[in-house]
């Protein structure tokens, strides 16, 4: 369903966000997002409770302009599918499972307390010139380490974050594997590469060639992603990341699950065109079986009815011996032979003969004086 602003700044105004997520396939926050957005006026704080106990109420007027998008799609929330319980998306059902779990501990403590080994390891390399990179005020550390790219001032800031999230994910059953030189988070198998990275600003020099450089604004960003997918969070006005690490775990999670997911599918769809390549395969090759099969069936008719046409002969002229009383021992050596040869010649009989052992007899015609078949490859299947 296509919604326009005048139609969404309706809907909004019939019924409360939470009321209208269970309805519709976004969540409460999602569409107070895309009222934003929209340029779209939302009821104030308790204006539904004072609906409910009669109150009367003030309706925010409906802009007329607005430089925004125009139209919202949305679709019907099918019984039972991304449920929504109690109003909440299932990333924000999960954040607060994860913040209500008291094996958790996500507050980032003031300084490192028995550290995470992989937060050790990170520590020392930063601590160590051959194992870090400086660009532009920056150190990146890179030799077989977690991936933290951060200035000298948010070095031990950092590695907080970085020990109280790897603690938690370890916690909730999640663990990490060192592959291309870094150490990526594994969720449901699968591993996805993770950064932790201040950003940096371009300035542009006062010279003549306005060169430009990039320098370090103390802003971090947790960032996420596998392929085309990413999630991530960074230091806002209202939170830093050290406040986001349950929402950014359930984000997570979810990702992890959806990789997983499309992993499946993957691998379900790559086995069925493996099937269905092996029994094309398994076609083609029957039929060329039942080409060749054609072919010396074709063959083996052709040789018989020749043996036919070689018995008459043979018997006419049998017959014209006896006619002209010139049955000779040599006429009847010959006719031995020669019906002998047929009897190895025709397919229905297929007799031995010691001195055309290893002749073909479909290949008999083509052999030349010296035995050795010079077109033998005409008449030979392909497989």
């Amino acid at each position: 369903m296509i919604f326009s602003r005048k139609d969404l700044y309706d809907l909004v105004w019939s019924d409360s966000l939470t009321a209208l997520s269970k309805k519709y396939n976004i969540s409460d926050n999602g569409l107070r997002k895309a009222c934003i957005r929209m340029s779209i006026p939302l009821p104030d704080q308790g204006h539904w409770n004072k609906v409910k106990a009669g109150k009367k109420v003030k309706v925010k007027a409906f802009p007329e302009k607005s430089e925004g998008e125009q139209q919202l799609h949305l679709s019907l929330r099918v019984e039972g599918e991304n449920a929504i319980e109690d109003g909440l998306s299932p990333q924000v059902a999960l954040q607060r499972s994860i913040e209500t779990d008291s094996a958790i501990d996500l507050v980032v403590k003031d300084s490192l307390i028995n550290p995470d080994p992989l937060v050790v390891k990170a520590r020392q390399a930063f601590a160590s010139k051959k194992e870090y990179i400086d660009q532009d005020g920056v150190r990146l550390i890179y030799s077989e380490n977690l991936r933290i790219s951060v200035s000298v001032g948010l070095i031990e800031r950092s590695l907080l974050i970085m020990d109280t999230f790897i603690k938690a994910m370890r916690t909730r059953g999640h663990d990490f594997l060192l592959k291309d030189g870094n150490y990526k988070v594994v969720i449901g198998g699968e591993a996805i590469d993770m950064t932790l990275k201040e950003a940096r600003n371009v300035v542009i020099g006062t010279d003549r060639w306005q060169t430009r450089t990039f320098k370090a604004n103390g802003t971090l960003t947790f960032q996420f992603e596998q392929g085309y997918t990413t999630t991530s969070c960074k230091d806002g006005k209202l939170q830093k990341v050290e406040q986001q690490l349950s929402k950014l775990i359930s984000k997570l999670e979810l990702m992890g699950e959806h990789l997983r997911k499309e992993h499946e599918e993957w691998e379900k769809r790559r086995a069925r065109m493996a099937e269905e390549e092996r029994i094309k395969n398994e076609r083609e090759q029957k039929k060329k079986l039942e080409i060749k099969s054609f072919r010396q069936l074709a063959r083996d008719a052709s040789r018989w009815k020749e043996s036919q046409v070689l018995r008459e002969y043979i018997d006419q002229r049998e017959r014209d011996a006896l006619a002209e009383n010139n049955m000779s021992e040599e006429m009847t050596a010959w006719l031995d032979w020669a019906r002998k040869k047929v009897d190895w010649y025709d397919p229905t009989v297929g007799s031995d003969d010691e001195r055309l052992e290893g002749i073909a007899p479909e290949t008999i015609m083509i052999q030349n004086d010296s035995g050795r078949n010079t077109s033998s490859w005409f008449n030979q299947d392909s497989d």
